[in-house]
C-alpha cells in the first residue's frame, strides 16, 4: 500500500493518471511461467489490406498511414456513427492449416507513431474447420496489443481455446482514428517476427475447475466476521493448509481441506470462517501458497480498489485534457435542437470506444457522490476528491438538459475528432424527450441530493429543476405510458414495465422525501400496488418440493422474467422497495411490500446455490417459452438474427432445471453482448439492500461476494480490474491504452453454454472496459460501508 500511495501522490492526487504497472499482470505472470517445447516462425507474403501503406523492406510487415482520411471507407457507415477513418492492415493467407499442436502465438513488435493517441494492433484468425472463426457476432478469435510506444517488444497470445484445426488466415490490422488534438501524427508499426510456439504451461480459459496448482481466493481479502473460503482442485481434499502471518511467518491458523460436491463440480474447500483478527496473511497448502491479503473491515479491505476505479473514472474523462492520454476532445460532436447546435462532450466515455452516453455518464455520478457521503468522515481527501469529480458528472448532466423533457441523450464515437465543428469527421449527438430516462435522471438527482451535506450550494442547484424535470416526465408519460424511444443504441432501451415502475417509485419516493408533497407520496402506494403484481408471488413448485417466488417479470402479465444480460438495473427493484418502506402508510401495502422484500432476498440467497463454491450467483430463471415473446426478446438481445430464438433453447437446456418448465442460468442468455459484470453487481447491491431491510447478514455477505469474485476468486484465478490484487488481464482499451481501476463488461460463455470463458483473447464486449461498471462499484461499496457502520451503531 505503502507504494500505491506514493503512486497516488505523484498525481497530485488523481489529477493526472496512476503509474500503469505490469509486473502482476496476467501477461506477466504468464510470462514469468512459460516453457516453451516448439517453436515455429510463419513465413511468407504477406498482402496489404484496407488504407495506408505496406512498406516492402526487411522487416515482415511494416505498415505505415495517416492518423486520418477525409472519408470513411466506402462500405462504413459515412454518417460516422462507431466509425474510424479507416483500417489498414496486412493479411497472410493459409491452406486451412491445422494448427491445434500449437497453443501460442508470439510477435515481435516496433511502434515508432507519432502523436497518436494508444498505438494499438489487432490480430484477427479466421478457421474454417469445425468451429467457424470469427463466431456469427464477428466477437471469437479478435485480440488487441496496446502497445509500447518507441519501443520493441514481445507479444505473446494464447490460442488454447481458439478453434484452430483449419486455419485459413491472419490478419494483423489498426485503425486510423485521429490523433492527439489533431497534431499532424503517423502511425509506423514493425512486425519483425511471427511464430506458433506451444507452451507447456497450461492456463485456464473455461469452466469451473480449477486447475490443480491453482487456488482461487479474494485477492481484496475477507471481511472480519464473514465467511472466508479459499478454493481449491479436489486433489487437495484432506490436505492440511495454514493461514500465515505475513508479518512475521508465524502459522495463525491451520485446518484440512473439505469435499465439497455442487452442480459445478466436486471441490476442496478450506474454511477459516472463525480466524476473525485484522491483519496481513499468506495461504498456504504444501508449497502451494497465496499472495498476502487482508482480514479487515470493508473500508481498509476495499480503498486502494477506490482510488483505482477513480482513476479510471477520471481518465475517461470527455472534454478534458487527461495528461498522457489525450487532450481537449470531442468538441465537435453535437446536435441540433430548435435551431442551435449544443456541444455533447463532457462526462466520461462510455466503453473502450469513445461513445457517451448521458444515463451511463449519470449513473457514474450517483456512484461517486453516494461513495461520497459514506467516506466523508473517515477519508476527508478521498471525500474531496470523489466530490470534484461528481460535480464533473453534475456539469454533463446539467448541461444535455434542454427543457421542456428534452435531453441530449447519446453519440456513437470511436475516433479522436479535430474539434472544429464543420469538418467531415463532426458526430452527430441524438435527442430525445423520454419520459424514462427522465424519470431515472431525476431519481439520480434526487438521491445525490439528499446525498450532499446541508451546506452545500450543489443542492440548490439540482432542488431547481426535480420539480420541473418530474413533472416533464409525467406529462410525456401520460401521454404513453411505458413507451420508451425506438433506438436501440440507448442505454434504456430494454427497459420493461416492472423496471419503469420500480423507477418511477424510486424518483417519486425520494422527492417526497424532499418536498413532503403528498402528491409523490400518492404516486408511490398506486405504482407500488402495480409493481408487485409483477412479482411472483404464490411460488413455483420445483422438483425438490419447494415454492419458489420473489422474482419479478417484466410486466403482469407474468409470461417473462425480467432478465438483464448486458445493462443491468436489477437493483432498481430493491431501491424502490427501499425507499417506498420509507413513506407509505397503507398498512395493508406495508405487510404486502414486507413480504415482497423477504421473498426476493430469498430468491436471491437460492440463486447463490448455483454457483457455489465459487461467489458468483446465477443470473436467475427462465421459461422455456419465453423466446415465443417477440416484443420482449427483440427488446432483451440486439443484433441478432432469426437463429437467436433456436440459440435461446440450447442456451436454456445447458442451465439447471428445478421444474418441468423452468431452468436457472448461472449466464444470461445472451448473443452477441456478453458479460455478467453488471448483472453482478446490480444483484449485489440489491443483496446489500435487503441485508440492512431485513436485518440478514448472509444477504450482506452475498452482496460483497461479487466483489470477491470480480476480484480473484473465480476459476481463472484473475482479477478483473486492472492494477488491483494480481493476475490481472490487458483488456479491450483501443482508445487509451490501459488504466488502472479499468473493469470488463465481464466474463462471458462460449457459444451456447452455461460456463464461464475467459481466454486472454480481449475483443469487445466481454473484455471492453465499461465505465458505468466503476459507478457500480462505487455504489455497491457504499451500500456495504453504510451497512458496516449501522452494525457499529447498533453494537
Amino acid at each position: 500500500m505503502k507504494k500505491f500511495y506514493q503512486d497516488l501522490l505523484a498525481t497530485n492526487i488523481l489529477h493526472k493518471p496512476l503509474t500503469v504497472h505490469k509486473e502482476e499482470s496476467f501477461e506477466s505472470e504468464s510470462l514469468k511461467k512459460e516453457k516453451i517445447i516448439q517453436q515455429v516462425p510463419i513465413l511468407g507474403e504477406w498482402e496489404q489490406i484496407g488504407r495506408g501503406k505496406l512498406v516492402k523492406d526487411d522487416a515482415l510487415i511494416h505498415l505505415k498511414s495517416p492518423a486520418r482520411f477525409e472519408t470513411y471507407p466506402a462500405d462504413w457507415p459515412q454518417d460516422g456513427d462507431y466509425t474510424s477513418f479507416g483500417m489498414i492492415g496486412a493479411k497472410r493467407i493459409f491452406a486451412n492449416e491445422n494448427w491445434e499442436s500449437f497453443n501460442q502465438l508470439k510477435l515481435v513488435v516496433t511502434s515508432n507513431c507519432k502523436n497518436i493517441i494508444n498505438p494499438a494492433i489487432t490480430i484477427s484468425f479466421t478457421n474454417d474447420g469445425k468451429i467457424k472463426v470469427p463466431d456469427k457476432y464477428d466477437r471469437e478469435g479478435h485480440h488487441v496489443i496496446n502497445l509500447e510506444n518507441k519501443k520493441t517488444q514481445e507479444y505473446r497470445l494464447n490460442l488454447s481455446n481458439l478453434s484452430r484445426d483449419a486455419i485459413s488466415k491472419l490478419e494483423i490490422t489498426f485503425n486510423a482514428n485521429g490523433s492527439y488534438m489533431n497534431l499532424p501524427a503517423e502511425w509506423d508499426i514493425v512486425v519483425e517476427q511471427v511464430f506458433l510456439e506451444t507452451n507447456q504451461e497450461k492456463t485456464n480459459v473455461k469452466g469451473w475447475q480449477l486447475l490443480e496448482n491453482d487456488l482461487s481466493y479474494s485477492h481484496i481479502g475477507y471481511p472480519k466476521e464473514s465467511t472466508k473460503t479459499v478454493i481449491a482442485h479436489n486433489k487437495h481434499i484432506d490436505e492440511r493448509f495454514r493461514l500465515v502471518s505475513k508479518e512475521n511467518s508465524e502459522n495463525v491458523y491451520e485446518g484440512t481441506f473439505k469435499k465439497i460436491d455442487k452442480t459445478v463440480g466436486t471441490y476442496a474447500i478450506a474454511d477459516f470462517s472463525d480466524y476473525e483478527i485484522s491483519g496481513e496473511y499468506y495461504f498456504q497448502v504444501g508449497d502451494l501458497k497465496t499472495k498476502s491479503f487482508k482480514i479487515a473491515d470493508y473500508e481498509n479491505l476495499l480503498k486502494s480498489s477506490l482510488w483505482k476505479s477513480l482513476n479510471f473514472v477520471f481518465c475517461e474523462r470527455c472534454g478534458c485534457p487527461v495528461s498522457g492520454i489525450h487532450g481537449t476532445c470531442h468538441q465537435d460532436v453535437y446536435a441540433e435542437f430548435n435551431d442551435r447546435k449544443i456541444i455533447f462532450n463532457g462526462g466520461w466515455h462510455d466503453a473502450g470506444d469513445l461513445s457517451q452516453q448521458l444515463v451511463q455518464s449519470a449513473e457514474v455520478t450517483l456512484g461517486i457522490f453516494e461513495l461520497a457521503e459514506k467516506v466523508k468522515n473517515s477519508d476527508p481527501v478521498l471525500y474531496a476528491r470523489l466530490l470534484e469529480e461528481g460535480e464533473w458528472g453534475l456539469d454533463f448532466i446539467f448541461k444535455t438538459r434542454l427543457g421542456n423533457g428534452y435531453r441530449l441523450t447519446s453519440a456513437g464515437v470511436s475516433r479522436w475528432t479535430d474539434n472544429q465543428i464543420g469538418s467531415m469527421d463532426d458526430a452527430k449527438a441524438r435527442v430525445h424527450n423520454s419520459p424514462y430516462d427522465n424519470f431515472l435522471i431525476t431519481g439520480i438527482l434526487a438521491k445525490i441530493y439528499l446525498s450532499l451535506p446541508t451546506e452545500s450550494d450543489l443542492r440548490e442547484k439540482i432542488a431547481s429543476i426535480l420539480e420541473i424535470d418530474y413533472e416533464d416526465a409525467l406529462t410525456e408519460f401520460k401521454k404513453a405510458p411505458f413507451v420508451h424511444e425506438p433506438i436501440s443504441w440507448e442505454h434504456t432501451y430494454s427497459t420493461s414495465k416492472s423496471t419503469y415502475l420500480a423507477t418511477m417509485i424510486w424518483t417519486a419516493a425520494l422527492l417526497y422525501q424532499i418536498t413532503d408533497k403528498v402528491d409523490y407520496q400518492l404516486l408511490v402506494e398506486q405504482k407500488l400496488v402495480e409493481l408487485l403484481a409483477c412479482q411472483e408471488t404464490d411460488g413455483i413448485s420445483l422438483f425438490d418440493g419447494t415454492l419458489l417466488k420473489g422474482m419479478f417479470y417484466r410486466d403482469e402479465k407474468k409470461k417473462v422474467f425480467q432478465h438483464f444480460n448486458h445493462q443491468a438495473r436489477e437493483h432498481l427493484y430493491a431501491y424502490a422497495m427501499t425507499e417506498a418502506q420509507k413513506i407509505i402508510t397503507d398498512k395493508e401495502l406495508k405487510v404486502k411490500l414486507s413480504t415482497s422484500v423477504s421473498n426476493y432476498g430469498a430468491y436471491l440467497k437460492y440463486l447463490m446455490n448455483f454457483t457455489a463454491p465459487y461467489p458468483m450467483i446465477a443470473s436467475g430463471i427462465y421459461e422455456k417459452n419465453e423466446w415465443q415473446d417477440n416484443e420482449s426478446f427483440d427488446k432483451q438481445h440486439l443484433l441478432v438474427g432469426p437463429e437467436a430464438k433456436i440459440e435461446f433453447q440450447e442456451q436454456l437446456v445447458a442451465g439447471e432445471q428445478i421444474a418441468e418448465n423452468y431452468y436457472i442460468k448461472r449466464f444470461p442468455v445472451w448473443f452477441s453482448f456478453r458479460g455478467n459484470s453488471a448483472v453482478l453487481l446490480s444483484m449485489g447491491e440489491s443483496a446489500a439492500l435487503f441485508g440492512k431491510l431485513l436485518g440478514d447478514k448472509s444477504l450482506t455477505e452475498i452482496a460483497y461476494q461479487k466483489l470477491e469474485w470480480l476480484i480473484g476468486k473465480n476459476p481463472f484465478g484473475q482479477s478483473m480490474m486492472f492494477g488491483e490484487g494480481h493476475q490481472f488481464p490487458e483488456m479491450y482499451t483501443v482508445s487509451s491504452g490501459e488504466i488502472v481501476g479499468e473493469m470488463p463488461v465481464g466474463v462471458q460463455t462460449f457459444e451456447n453454454e452455461d460456463a464461464p470463458y475467459w481466454p486472454q483473447f480481449n475483443n469487445a464486449t466481454y473484455k471492453e472496459v465499461w465505465v458505468g461498471l466503476a459507478g457500480k462499484w462505487f455504489t455497491l461499496v457504499s451500500k456495504l460501508l453504510e451497512e458496516e457502520e449501522y452494525e457499529k451503531v447498533i453494537g
